[in-house]
């Protein structure tokens, strides 16, 4: 993502150059403000005034004099110029803007890193919870499968037990009878005694077919399971592909979208994408402002900009899964 220059930046620059010229105005002053030397000043000393000159008297004899020898003139030499001072460039100061842009910067990267941690640790959790969901349904599953079976084994005990006990009732009755009727009823017992042998028979058959049933039945269950299984690892499958292409997608738009500058929030724009089958995009309509219209015209563009998009080549799933798709942007993702 791309972000408008600082304006902070313009204010150091002009206040770099403010403190140039200061610098070079007191560097030409300095040099010019020198001190000025005046010349000797020559003079005649006389004694006395003369008398004035009037039209009655003549005048007097001029006195010559003979004039003073000049005092030599000691010059005094002028303090040498003061050299000029190097020109030293202050370093440009960061403005009170680019101080805090830097800061938030900074502070956003620390917000960024601890989400990014959280979301891991979220998905880690997850993962276990999901595994451990999974252990957790398979220990039941076997656990009412070995309750069931322990059950039928208890019924079919009371089962046998109770047919032993009639068993036991009617052989007290059968030698009872037999102490009075031991030759006339010799034919009767024989007859009851096959009776009883077909009756274990079929009770034996009915006993190995419900085995069987219950055989089969688990088996099928044991089928069922397995065939679900199958399928949902197929549409994990299926699914992680789906999402990794979205995720390819989402993240080639959102590295075309020159962010607003100064948005205020992550504010959420969501996009209904119409796409061929060559990745092209056909339309993009926004389907929820994110407030910003700033931000909402710079998302279609990136949609735009970023055609072709990444899709998968397999007709169904494309058809299926990536003609129609509804995209989610904030700025801060």
């Amino acid at each position: 993502m791309h972000t408008v220059d600082d304006p902070g930046r313009v204010a150091s620059g002009i206040l770099a150059l403010v403190v140039h010229l200061l610098f070079f105005g007191l560097l030409v002053f300095g040099i010019s403000w020198q001190k000025k030397i005046v010349g000797p000043v020559m003079v005649d000393l006389w004694e006395e005034l003369p008398e004035p000159i009037t039209r009655a008297s003549a005048p007097p004899p001029r006195t010559e004099l003979t004039p003073p020898k000049p005092v030599p003139e000691v010059r005094k030499e002028p303090p040498p110029p003061p050299p000029p001072q190097p020109k030293v460039e202050a370093p440009p100061q960061p403005s009170p803007a680019e101080i805090e842009l830097r800061e938030k910067v900074r502070k956003q990267k620390e917000e960024d890193e601890a989400k990014r941690l959280e979301e891991k640790k979220a998905i880690e959790a997850e993962k276990r919870r999901l595994e451990e969901e999974r252990r957790a349904a398979d220990e039941q599953r076997r656990a009412e499968e070995e309750a069931k079976r322990l059950e039928q084994e208890a019924l079919k005990r009371e089962e046998d037990a109770r047919r032993l006990e009639e068993q036991k009732k009617i052989e007290e009755q059968r030698r009872a009878e037999e102490e009075r009727r031991l030759e006339e009823e010799a034919k009767r017992l024989e007859q009851e005694k096959l009776k009883r042998e077909a009756e274990q028979r079929e009770r034996a058959a009915a006993a190995e077919r419900e085995r069987q049933q219950q055989e089969a039945l688990r088996k099928q269950r044991e089928a069922d399971d397995a065939k679900r299984r199958a399928e949902a690892a197929v549409r994990a499958a299926q699914q992680k592909l789906i999402d990794d292409w979205k995720i390819r997608i989402q993240e080639k738009i959102r590295g075309r979208v020159v962010v607003p500058a100064n948005i205020q929030g992550n504010p959420e724009a969501r996009f209904e994408v119409v796409l061929l089958p060559g990745g092209e995009v056909l339309s993009a309509t926004l389907r929820k402002s994110s407030g910003v219209p700033a931000y909402d015209a710079a998302v279609e563009r990136a949609i735009m900009a970023a055609q072709p998009l990444p899709v998968p080549s397999e007709t169904d799933l494309f058809q299926e899964n990536f003609r129609e798709l509804l995209l989610k942007f904030r700025p801060k993702d």
